[in-house]
């Protein structure tokens, strides 16, 4: 983008100044996720009351306000509109920094009056140009989730962390695993580093390349946990519904249901009779018994559960509720 691109607009007559719709959504993770994939899930404002052709419209995402996106109304097509990209996600852009005031626009959408106008498209060009004046909150990531702030300018700026564009499936960056990115978790590695839970002096681009997308476990294991939960992780996926953290291991031969619980709280207790293949874990979630590569048929029921402490000989599992999640680790 260059000066001419977006120029200054305050000396210019008001008839020249296109109208300036402020559409400050509340679904910033879908939006943010569509406008840096640029998929067609990314949505402007339609009706007759809406922006029109020639009409730049202004996406902001979060709480404090990211510009996410800065686009001049094409043509429409039904309610779908076709729009130019006057600005794109590629450099971090605060809405509070737009002009004195602009705080009063904080998660409304609407038609923005002729000077604010102005005002918005020059400090659009502004900051684009020098960058952002000031940084923000990322958020506690050891207590709780990362602002959304800072998740949504994660996702924005992801060609310029990584080098290419984000695609709807990404690397974890710790297992590498592929995972939808709406699922994805921020992780503010800096604030680890730097021991701080502010935004410590980093500047807002240097606050975006500190936070990593991560999956749900892997960013639970970069902060503290118990035991218990760390054993869940680590253990097989379920190959039937793709579930992680939900097997337990399943305990064959001649022995006591009450033994073996007693003994480890997240296992179950298969019977006497032992299958070949023999089933190594249960997925408490579609309730299928697998082996390495193989998933067996057998399906639990409530009827499975008996009242005897010896099972009977049939191989069949029995359904054992899980525990609290305060109950002691074997």
């Amino acid at each position: 983008m260059t000066r001419e691109t977006l120029p200054s607009l305050s000396a210019l007559p008001a008839w020249l100044v296109p109208s300036v719709f402020l559409h400050w959504s509340a679904d910033w993770l879908t939006e943010s996720v569509a406008i840096a994939t640029r998929s067609p899930e990314h949505r402007l404002p339609a009706g007759p009351d809406g922006p029109q052709r020639g009409d730049v419209v202004v996406t902001v995402l979060g709480d404090a306000g990211v510009v996410a996106a800065v686009e001049l109304m094409g043509a429409s097509d039904g309610e779908s509109w076709v729009s130019d990209d006057l600005f794109g996600p590629d450099r971090p852009i605060v809405w509070a920094d737009m002009f004195e005031g602009a705080d009063t626009y904080t998660g409304t959408s609407g038609w923005l009056p002729p000077e604010h106008a102005r005002l918005v498209l020059d400090g659009v060009a502004d900051q684009f140009r020098g960058g952002p004046v000031h940084t923000l909150d990322p958020g506690d990531c050891g207590a709780g989730a990362t602002a959304p702030d800072v998740h949504a300018l994660r996702i924005l700026g992801h060609r310029a962390v990584t080098g290419w564009s984000m695609r709807r499936e990404e690397r974890c960056a710790t297992c590498e695993r592929f995972v939808d990115v709406h699922r994805m978790q921020a992780h503010d590695d800096g604030a680890v580093r730097l021991g701080t839970t502010t935004a410590g002096g980093r500047t807002l681009e240097q606050l975006v390349r500190d936070v990593h997308l991560l999956c749900g476990q892997c960013h639970d294991l970069l902060h503290a946990h118990t035991v218990a939960s760390q054993r869940a992780r680590m253990r097989p996926q379920c190959p039937g519904c793709g579930a992680r953290g939900k097997t337990k291991r399943i305990v064959w031969g001649m022995t006591f249901q009450d033994d073996v619980m007693n003994a480890e709280p997240d296992v179950v207790y298969g019977g006497f009779e032992v299958p070949v293949p023999t089933p190594e874990w249960y997925c408490t979630e579609c309730h299928a018994n697998f082996a390495s590569s193989v998933i067996a048929s057998r399906a639990l029921t409530p009827a499975d559960h008996g009242g005897a402490n010896a099972l009977p000989a049939t191989g069949s599992l029995t359904v054992v509720p899980d525990l609290p999640d305060d109950a002691p680790a074997a």
